[in-house]
């Protein structure tokens, strides 16, 4: 049996390197992630693999993806990634001052997208974030279990009640639409699984959001197209995005996260003629107490963004 540990100890840049090819769905988009070239990036993987004496990819694969054994790993990576840096952040404080600080669980696609707005309604308070990014499952699960303040997911209205919503406060902080993309210029090969009464498609597991928003919204009103044939199943939003410039099959995007694609025309929407389905961003924290740096932030992300100065 494969283990993560066979061959040596495992290391924090070794972990985040494979997170970044889990996350972002290629080597060569985890090496733009990392900042090397895609070379040295290869060896790294390489220099991980020999020293733990485990293949960690499949390189058969276009573009390589992890191993199975792997991938069951990913959720306890990232809890490790992200413990390691709060001890680094901690330790980094001194003298045990604890400085001004809200942690943040972000889905994925909101942290690629809307965040970074987000967190510009209150950079002036002088409140540093600790970021998390985690499938909207772990997000709600760090908020219940403290480790993280807010929780930035997304909603939709005809999915299910956000789980321990009772004891949570929620607020719609923004809005983002589902889009369906494909890959411009294989826009012929899906006209042909069409004809054949077939519609390849990126999905998402059951077990996560977006793959329940698939099962209960968007499939059901995909009968009049014919038979959905699952060509890939991954929970990344980002992942989907990348299988879905390769051309193969339909993949269902948060529209802020596609937009530069559809709009350089790498990407083709396909709202015109697939569903799309509206969604809500929202904030979501514990209802007790809460710190009053964390009330602070509260207050400004539920504000209307701030108009520039200067």
């Amino acid at each position: 049996m494969h283990t993560l540990h066979s061959g040596g100890a495992m290391r924090l840049e070794w972990i985040e390197d494979i997170l970044a090819v889990a996350e972002h769905g290629s080597f060569q988009a985890a090496c733009e992630k990392r900042h090397v070239s895609q070379p040295a990036f290869s060896r790294r993987i390489r220099h991980i693999e020999q020293a733990l004496g485990a293949t960690l990819f499949d390189r058969t694969a276009r573009p390589a993806r992890l191993s199975p054994h792997v991938q069951g790993q990913i959720d306890r990576m990232r809890e490790l990634s992200a413990g390691l840096r709060d001890l680094a952040a901690a330790l980094s404080d001194g003298h045990g001052a604890r400085r001004r600080r809200v942690v943040i669980a972000s889905q994925h696609a909101i942290a690629a997208t809307a965040t970074p707005e987000i967190v510009r309604r209150y950079d002036d308070l002088d409140i540093d974030t600790r970021l998390r990014t985690a499938n909207r499952d772990e997000c709600l699960a760090q908020i219940m279990t403290r480790r993280s303040d807010i929780a930035l997911i997304h909603d939709v209205a005809d999915a299910q009640k956000i789980p321990g919503s009772d004891f949570l406060d929620i607020m719609p902080i923004g809005a983002e639409t589902l889009i369906p993309v494909f890959a411009d210029d294989h826009i012929a090969r899906l006209n042909d699984f069409y004809q054949h009464g077939e519609l390849p498609v990126i999905a998402y597991p059951s077990d996560v959001f977006l793959g329940q928003v698939q099962r209960r919204i968007i499939f059901p009103r995909l009968a009049r197209v014919g038979r959905i044939r699952t060509r890939l199943e991954t929970a990344l939003t980002l992942a989907a995005l990348e299988f879905a410039r390769t051309g193969l099959g339909v993949a269902w995007i948060p529209e802020h996260l596609a937009c530069a694609d559809v709009e350089r025309g790498r990407l083709v929407n396909l709202s015109a003629t697939l569903p799309a389905i509206s969604m809500n961003v929202i904030a979501a924290r514990l209802s007790d107490a809460n710190a009053p740096i964390v009330d602070q932030v509260w207050e400004r992300i539920g504000a209307p963004t701030r108009p520039e100065t200067g």
